[in-house]
């Protein structure tokens, strides 16, 4: 897995799955922009204002025609819902497709569908400026802006002050569930 340029190393640690793979955390402050975007619904919502809500979110990018680690995350996020709940269900998840021209909010819901996404799993489309503008926040920048080059990246921060969690590498729903619950009740974990 290529290092990413913005993670030094006094901000990165490896953890090991369960299966002897590694993935790369470290704790970042992202400023999110107020881009407008839309949800399944079509809606509009700002960017900045959503991530103003005051508990645990859940962030990745994402595109519903991908065939390689899209669908992966996304069954990760699917399937951990419960597990997250358990610890504390106010969360917000917020998958953002980095291919705006083909996700229109009706093939969002019908992704949604397909990964028994609940109401506090929000999914957001626009247009490609105001989502590269996110990208960009977010430090996720793909090789030549080719959605094909995007990493598998998960982000995860406990309330509106916190930093983000910055998880490099595809995590099954365990791991997911358990940087979750360290993250939000760390003297326990």
């Amino acid at each position: 897995m290529p290092d990413h340029l913005g993670m030094d190393d006094g901000n990165t640690e490896l953890a090991m799955r369960p299966d002897g793979f590694h993935y790369k955390r470290g704790h970042h402050a992202y400023a999110a922009p107020a881009v407008p975007l839309r949800d399944r619904q079509g809606r509009k919502v700002n960017f900045a204002d959503l991530m103003e809500f005051d508990g645990p979110v859940l962030l990745n990018f994402i595109f519903t025609s991908c065939a390689t680690i899209c669908p992966v995350q996304s069954a990760t996020f699917g399937q951990v819902q419960p597990d997250l709940a358990a610890v504390d269900d106010r969360y917000l998840m917020v998958s953002i497709s980095i291919d705006p021209e083909y996700d229109t909010p009706r093939r969002l819901r019908e992704y949604a569908e397909l990964h028994d996404a609940r109401d506090n799993w929000v999914m957001l489309t626009g247009q490609f400026d105001d989502i590269f503008a996110v990208v960009r926040a977010f430090d996720a920048v793909y090789k030549g802006e080719n959605k094909m080059y995007h990493r598998p990246l998960t982000f995860l921060r406990a309330n509106a002050g916190a930093k983000w969690l910055r998880l490099e590498g595809l995590l099954g729903a365990e791991e997911l569930a358990e940087e979750y619950a360290k993250l939000l009740r760390p003297e326990v974990n």
